[in-house]
């Protein structure tokens, strides 16, 4: 049962994080000059990944060589999707069928999430208020990133976290795509 519910959630979450919700947050006249320059569509170039003793690590879930998009709206809206690049197929199309294992590789190789941001100018901080994610966990809650615009790259970096009981810190740099 848990696999179908890993399963359920991962598709879930896939296909909402490619349509935002149509109901307007913010109009871009309402959107900080900060915000303004964040608009557009961002293709992941590398995460960075350091552990507790700042040694660069291999990230857990990513591997070394990630996959990703993100985007920010005009309307205050954003999606985020990052993932292993090469991830094994699972051995069948029915996802509610597939091995628990397969799952939980599929799962913990991709990330992804939707819902609105506003940025504070004077932290250079974007805060990401997430209404739908593969982690359920996220949902209804925030995500705030520290973030770095030097022309067409973005650098984000979110607060330390835990994996696999380990504290480690990333920084996720991006490239505007338009």
């Amino acid at each position: 049962m848990k696999t179908k519910q890993i399963l359920v959630t991962l598709l879930a979450v896939a296909v909402s994080a490619l349509v935002l919700s149509s109901v307007p947050c913010a109009s871009s006249a309402e959107l900080s000059v900060s915000a303004k320059k964040l608009v557009g569509t961002w293709k992941l170039v590398s995460i960075e990944e350091r552990d507790a003793s700042g040694k660069v690590v291999v990230p857990l879930d990513f591997g070394a060589d990630a996959v990703g998009m993100l985007t920010y709206d005009a309307t205050g809206h954003m999606a985020a999707q990052a993932g292993r690049r090469g991830r094994p197929r699972l051995e069948t199309e029915d996802v509610h069928r597939a091995p628990a294992e397969q799952a939980k590789a599929a799962f913990t190789g991709y990330a992804a999430y939707f819902g609105t941001y506003e940025v504070n100018e004077r932290e250079s901080i974007v805060i990401h208020h997430v209404e739908g994610s593969m982690l359920p966990n996220w949902e209804g809650g925030d995500q705030r990133r520290k973030f770095t615009l030097a022309g067409d790259k973005l650098i984000l970096e979110p607060p330390s976290f835990q994996a696999k009981g380990e504290k480690r810190a990333r920084r996720l740099t991006w490239q505007r795509v338009r």
